[in-house]
């Protein structure tokens, strides 16, 4: 059978192969072997190799971004440079650093890709494409290190994971440049905006969710197959503060910001959204951001580069039917799903009838018992009367004698 043809088919008749795994028995452990301890032998080898993590930053300059990535990973990633012209700078500049930091035995190459000069030209035209240039370079690096036999073992990982968009806090929701912006970049990468200096706008001044519809923001637009923090659309655009001051508060010593009548916190709820925020980037979803631009935006471009190459049809047909097959997989699953809560619901509601039906065939009973009680009650009364009254003219019958 020719090949083409056999890749048009596949999927549709399954050999099982060589890699099927064989039938097991299950054989019951008379004393622990170890085997629970499986889970943090991987751990432990993970921590062998660092951990990548490449984030870019995206703003106006005076937006604050220098301070809040110091405020957010609490140390002095980079110094506050002193203003330059604005006007010499004629493109915007992408300007990565690696950083390497370590906790618990756990090593983390942060690099952090600035890109000064964006949106500080009057012609604001061009300031897109050295940016969405980097980003596509970077797929570009690691499309050919995986096609390479002596890369392959070892691809360094320079693909930008996440995109912070800085917001200038005009109180005036999304401008031109902001709305094209993230829609030209939010299908390359995990883009999130947020509100820098918010703590001069009101609440109202913040919510700007309904022109961000039509855009994929991360991580809502990526929440059908992955666990999210709850409920964190709300927090979309982020509002943060970022400070190198510290206040003191009840006691303490914080991060904040002074002013005239009182301060703010930086990791104050109440105050700014920035422990959301950081709890986003690190503590839960920094793999996830890894993996969603492995999975999706990657894959996207890997796909985009090979069509473009002019990959046989077969090659493209089988691709298509197993996309197909997934969604159609997931579809299916998704009804059923469906279908199980209502017929699960149905079925509630019929029990909650049936026992409504029971205790309302029971409390008709008893009324029925209760009324017939009463009558019973009623006719012994007029009976202890009419024997009354009979004892009483008996009594005056007597007296007349």
């Amino acid at each position: 059978m020719p090949l083409e043809y056999a890749l048009q088919f596949r999927g549709q008749f399954p050999d099982p192969g060589p890699w099927k795994l064989p039938g097991s028995f299950n054989a019951r452990l008379t004393e622990p072997l170890g085997i629970s301890d499986l889970p943090l032998q991987i751990v432990r080898r993970s921590k062998r190799k660092p951990y990548i993590f490449n984030i870019m930053v995206v703003g106006e300059s005076g937006l604050g971004k220098t301070t809040f990535m110091n405020t957010l990973f609490d140390s002095a990633l980079k110094e506050q440079n002193p203003p330059k012209d604005l006007s010499s700078l004629k493109t915007v500049k992408i300007s990565p650093t690696t950083y390497e930091l370590v906790e618990d035995g756990v090593t983390l190459h942060l690099t952090v890709i600035d890109t000064p000069g964006f949106g500080d030209q009057l012609n604001r035209e061009t300031n897109f494409d050295p940016i969405i240039d980097y980003i596509d370079s970077q797929y570009e690096s690691y499309l050919r290190a995986e096609r390479s036999q002596e890369m392959r073992r070892n691809i360094q990982d320079n693909r930008v994971h996440c995109v912070l968009y800085f917001l200038p806090p005009t109180g005036k929701g999304l401008r031109d440049i902001d709305i094209e912006f993230l829609g030209r970049l939010c299908t390359r990468v995990n883009i999130i905006p947020v509100i820098s200096k918010a703590d001069g706008l009101t609440r109202e001044e913040q919510q700007i969710q309904k022109q961000l519809h039509d855009i994929r923001i991360y991580p809502s637009a990526y929440a059908e197959d992955r666990e999210t923090l709850p409920d964190i659309e709300r927090y979309i655009p982020f509002t943060v503060i970022g400070s190198d001051e510290y206040v003191e508060s009840n006691g303490k010593k914080v991060r904040g910001r002074t002013y005239r009548w009182g301060y703010v916190e930086v990791e104050n709820a109440e105050h700014c959204d920035f422990i959301y925020l950081r709890d986003l980037l690190i503590r839960t979803n920094m793999q996830d951001l890894i993996e969603t631009t492995h999975t999706t935006h990657y894959a996207q471009y890997r796909s985009s580069r090979i069509r473009a190459k002019g990959r046989p049809e077969s090659f493209l047909a089988c691709d298509e039917y197993y996309d197909s097959k997934i969604e159609n997989e997931r579809k299916a699953l998704k009804n059923e799903m469906k279908q199980k809560e209502d017929e699960m619901r149905q079925m509630f509601v019929q029990k909650v009838k049936e026992k409504e039906a029971v205790l309302r065939e029971s409390e008709e009973h008893l009324n029925q018992r209760r009324k017939q009680l009463m009558a019973e009650l009623e006719e012994k009364k007029r009976e202890l009367q009419a024997e009354e009254e009979s004892i009483i003219q008996l009594e005056q019958s007597m007296k007349m004698k």
